[in-house]
């Protein structure tokens, strides 16, 4: 039962989860070896059935390179048909090639709904686990009815000073000019370097800065292990007062000096 049969081969393997992969991409390798074992009665190897998922999303969506070279043309189909703010940033390849680099991209409809909204935005990224790797930036904001809107994107090569900067630059020349726009992160050390450079218009007077809650939380967590003391933190983050405030602050501080003895 455990063990692999001769004639599970790539083929065999590509007709069964053919379907599965294409209803759901991000189907994960265990879960379609899960699925070769319930319906084969045999256990493929983990390496194989990769192998095979990799050949059947190229199948199904084209490989990585074939995907990257429609790149320049679906930029080109959002300038055309879909009126907004688009910066696309390369580097030289070789003679005859151009390189991908950065990119960002909000539209008309996102940067005249953030004049209604709230006078805040929030920040953040996460990595690409593709082929090529990256990272996906996005800023958003919230209504006066808590409902979340994506104001911004980019994509970039990773979280650094330089690229944080790109981002935070277009995004303050083509979405928020506004003055007094309080900035929601983490705090990542790229993104403090970028908002804090010299010449910045995401620091005093320009805008404030606040940390994002549930990082801290999570941070709290890693640290502590406290779920109680998690809960007086973040009731202390949402304190709508100066005394709800210095009311959860001092618990919070009386249980850690308690933890400390």
């Amino acid at each position: 039962m455990g063990q692999d049969h001769g004639r599970l081969d790539s083929k065999v393997i590509a007709q069964h989860i053919f379907t599965m992969v294409k209803a759901y991409p991000t189907i994960s390798i265990r879960v379609l070896q899960g699925g070769m074992e319930n319906h084969f009665g045999y256990t493929a190897s983990e390496r194989k059935v990769w192998l095979v998922n990799q050949r059947v999303i190229a199948r199904i969506y084209s490989d990585w390179k074939e995907s990257y070279n429609e790149l320049p043309r679906w930029l080109f189909a959002m300038l055309m048909y879909l009126p907004g703010k688009i910066h696309f940033i390369s580097w030289p390849g070789s003679i005859d090639t151009v390189m991908f680099h950065w990119i960002f991209w909000t539209f008309l409809p996102w940067i005249e709904a953030f004049k209604h909204c709230k006078p805040l935005i929030s920040i953040d990224g996460t990595r690409l686990y593709d082929k090529y790797r990256g990272t996906f930036l996005i800023a958003i904001d919230q209504d006066r009815n808590a409902n979340i809107l994506p104001i911004a994107f980019a994509v970039i090569e990773g979280e650094t000073k330089e690229a944080w900067s790109f981002f935070l630059s277009y995004l303050r020349q083509h979405v928020t000019p506004q003055p007094n726009i309080l900035v929601i992160s983490d705090r990542h050390k790229s993104i403090d370097a970028a908002s804090n450079a010299e010449g910045s218009l995401w620091k005093p007077p320009h805008a404030l800065q606040a940390f994002c809650i549930r990082h801290i939380a999570v941070n709290f967590m890693t640290h502590l292990k406290n779920k109680d003391l998690k809960k007086v933190l973040i009731n202390a983050a949402y304190s709508k007062s100066q005394w709800e405030f210095s009311h959860y602050f001092g618990r919070l501080r009386g249980e850690n000096i308690a933890i400390a003895n």
